[in-house]
């Protein structure tokens, strides 16, 4: 299994292109990452790096227990594997990611757990 840290900046929209394995393969995306201001939360796009079609709209990233850790379980459909937002110290304000302490106190990653 291969998991991928993708590195986010705090406090500004962005976008841009990863690759991120997937199994055995290797996947080309584009990320749009947004901050939601009223909802205080982060929320993702996901595009075909190859053929530049919206894949995913909106996902909210948030924590959660596993197995619902998983913020695209349901749409593992489309094969572009699981990514999770991992919590990575006690001290970290809330339960999910605000403007300011993405890719500090929380993380997301990417990939996909091999089966078998």
């Amino acid at each position: 299994m291969a998991w991928n840290d993708i590195p986010i900046d705090p406090g500004e929209d962005q976008q841009f292109n990863i690759t991120v394995e997937v199994g055995e393969e290797n996947v080309s995306l584009i990320l749009h990452l947004s901050y939601n201001t009223e909802g205080d939360f982060w929320r993702m796009d996901v595009t075909s790096g190859d053929t530049e079609e919206m894949l995913i709209s909106g996902v909210p990233l948030l924590t959660g227990e596993f197995p619902a850790a998983d913020i695209l379980e349901q749409f593992e459909y489309i094969g572009i594997g699981s990514a999770i937002v991992l919590k990575m110290t006690d001290d970290a304000a809330g339960d999910f990611p605000n403007l300011e302490n993405i890719d500090t106190d929380y993380v997301l990653f990417w990939g996909k757990e091999e089966e078998g």
